[in-house]
């Protein structure tokens, strides 16, 4: 299930990447399999500590991973962009011409935001683990973190021993 998947454009997803590029967009969006852009909301406080909270842990635990918020990647159900991309030193960069990721790197991170379903971010933590990640994470709106892989909910992160279950 980790093995990332052969990255082919989808004309229809394509076309909904570039027409969101000519509409010069100020917040964050995603598209899905169908070449639909999805908007989303502007990031509230709370849910910016929560990413920040996260980064700062996992820079001290992996010294030389490289921490990324929002970055484009490419998976079986259009781009999508979590909250933060984890990268080990030697990922391979693999970028198509607009700067999105053809594989997720190690670890991808989605913060629930009160749009969020439970069911949405499981969603996205398969497609990421699919796309070439080897762990998904999901922070629910309390702070609540969890782990997931192929194999499914973890009680532990593998990739960051001793990462905390709940930020305080």
């Amino acid at each position: 299930m980790n093995a990332p998947h052969r990255f082919v454009p989808d004309p229809r997803v394509e076309a909904a990447i570039e027409f969101g590029l000519g509409l010069k967009l100020e917040g964050p969006w995603e598209t899905n399999g169908q070449g639909q852009i999805i908007l989303n909301p502007p990031i509230g406080l709370a849910h910016a500590k929560r990413a920040d909270r996260i980064a700062v842990a996992i820079r001290a635990a992996l010294p030389g991973w490289q921490v990324w918020p929002e970055i484009g990647i490419h998976t079986a159900d259009g781009v999508k962009a979590p909250d933060l991309a984890v990268a080990a030193p030697g990922f391979a960069e693999a970028t198509d011409a607009r700067g999105f990721l053809v594989h997720a790197p190690e670890i991808c991170v989605e913060i629930m935001s009160p749009s969020n379903t439970l069911e949405e971010m499981r969603h996205k933590s398969l497609l990421y683990l699919a796309t070439g990640a080897k762990e998904a994470w999901v922070c629910d709106e309390v702070g609540v973190l969890r782990f997931y892989d192929g194999t499914g909910e973890l009680s532990a992160s593998v990739l960051v021993p001793g990462m905390v279950r709940v930020l305080a």
